[in-house]
């Protein structure tokens, strides 16, 4: 990509994530509208008063006073006269504790097809090649960096299109702001249950990454129940990803029969897990679920191995499904299974893309098996939606979103319900390590093996993985 057509910005680090304390501060704010307050629970939104916004290409924006929201409009069909490209602009983690999203998630697949969209011309609208300028700004992984960017994005810089930060919190956040701004607004790295209710108040938002309730606590309900589990202990993050998890797994596991003898939440930056892990293998169950962040992720599973506790099944979290995350472990990690999935196994297009990805981001080792074939699809849907409206109306873009289907790399039939990417368009929910490659294995059409179960033992577990590090490729949160 040329400097012409990206930038990067570079500040900073975070210091700490989103508490359940900081969580529950946000989930009330954000009903009510998005307004400043204190450290990470603080959204930083249109810092009061009376505001205007200019969205997609400049149109006209009538002002609402008292709460930030702006109501804005941009005529028919086509762009303002004058206009020659078309900007997105984005606040995401170049630095901090999640920068691996940004190198190796939905960042490079974003880059990626801004690169194939400029070298095929650009975004066709009104008989008219549009190239695209796409502005990345450091969030330093810093909830109220980020809410601050989005706002100077919209308010200032008057982007025609904004995409949107990662993790679950930042998402919950994002959703809120971007949608009073009447900008289009698309998850990245993140996807959450607690927003589904209040997204019929926000007509521009839309769900794409697949999570908890969406399918993939239903679906390895069933693995479970196929496989004949009937206990199981979990382990999660005491944050909004660990604590959306836990809930739904305690919803569908009992629906399905399987017992839970645990529930226990882990702060993050934990640096012993071992009484924890000791306690579970008291319990003898026959799935651990391990809800949580990287480092976490890291942390269980390699005090698992050195305790030589071996459950039946182990699910894991975030980075669980990277390439260089198993690489670390030297195979250890063959049988876990993971929140995602899809496999350059599935098809020859598929396949395709995951050798180009590969190339793109320069090891094999930086490819995601959870979401990046859906962003390439989310991205994919995106352009054809634009050219279909025929416009850069957010809203009419929105309204096409709501209600066709088009073919992308993911799914030949890739369509929204409710504003959610349909669960028939997924590749898959569970995934499983199988000899060093991603396998789907729900129970459909989509499953490209077998389950290992019960799984292999950590026999092969490479030493020194009972501390909190993580490899510096992985060490980031969804």
């Amino acid at each position: 990509m040329t400097e012409e057509s990206r930038e990067t910005t570079k500040e900073g680090m975070l210091k700490r994530s989103v508490s359940r304390r900081d969580f529950l501060k946000l989930a009330g704010i954000a009903g009510g509208g998005i307004a400043a307050a204190g450290s990470l629970g603080g959204l930083i939104a249109a810092c009061g008063g009376t505001t205007t916004t200019t969205a997609a290409g400049g149109g006209t924006a009538t002002t609402a006073g008292g709460t930030g929201t702006t109501a804005v409009t941009t005529g028919g069909a086509g762009l303002p006269n004058g206009k020659t490209k078309i900007l997105i602009e984005a606040a995401r983690p170049v630095t901090g504790v999640n920068a691996i999203f940004e190198q190796a998630h939905f960042g490079p697949a974003a880059h990626m097809w801004v690169d194939e969209v400029n070298a095929a011309g650009g975004l066709k609208i009104a008989g008219k090649q549009y190239p695209i300028t796409y502005n990345v700004f450091d969030d330093q992984s810093n909830l109220d960096n980020s809410m601050r960017l989005l706002t100077k994005i919209m308010e200032e810089d008057k982007a025609d299109f904004v995409f949107l930060p990662c993790s679950t919190a930042f998402l919950f956040a994002a959703s809120k702001l971007v949608s009073d701004h009447k900008y289009l607004a698309m998850s990245a790295e993140g996807g959450a249950t607690t927003l589904e209710p209040k997204m019929k108040d926000m007509p521009t938002f839309f769900q794409f990454l697949n999570y908890s309730n969406h399918y993939q606590m239903p679906v390895f309900a069933d693995i479970l129940t196929e496989v004949g589990a009937k206990t199981c202990s979990i382990i999660y993050l005491d944050d909004l990803h660990g604590i959306e998890y836990n809930s739904q797994a305690q919803i569908f596991f009992a629906q399905n029969g399987v017992k839970i003898l645990s529930s226990t939440p882990v702060p993050a930056g934990v640096k012993d897990v071992s009484s924890i892990i000791k306690k579970v293998q008291g319990e003898n169950p026959d799935v651990v679920c391990s809800f949580q962040y990287p480092p976490e992720n890291a942390l269980t599973y390699g005090t698992m191995a050195q305790l030589a506790y071996n459950p039946k099944a182990v699910l894991g979290g975030p980075a669980t499904s990277t390439q260089s995350f198993y690489d670390s472990f030297k195979g250890a990690l063959d049988g876990i299974m993971f929140e995602g999935a899809w496999t350059y196994k599935m098809n020859d297009t598929v396949n395709a893309y995951y050798e180009k990805l590969a190339t793109f981001v320069k090891d094999k080792g930086n490819v995601d098996f959870w979401g990046a074939l859906i962003y390439r699809a989310e991205l994919e849907f995106f352009h054809q939606a634009v050219e279909k409206a025929n416009t850069i109306d957010q809203a009419a873009i929105a309204d096409v979103m709501r209600t066709t289907h088009f073919k992308t790399t993911m799914s030949d039939d890739t369509f929204m319900t409710q504003q959610i990417l349909d669960r028939a368009s997924y590749a898959g929910q569970i995934g499983q390590w199988q000899a060093g490659v991603p396998q789907i294995l729900d129970k459909d059409k989509r499953t490209t093996d077998k389950i290992w179960y019960p799984k292999p033992t950590w026999a092969d577990a490479p030493k020194g993985l009972t501390t909190a590090t993580t490899p510096a490729s992985t060490t980031a949160s969804s």
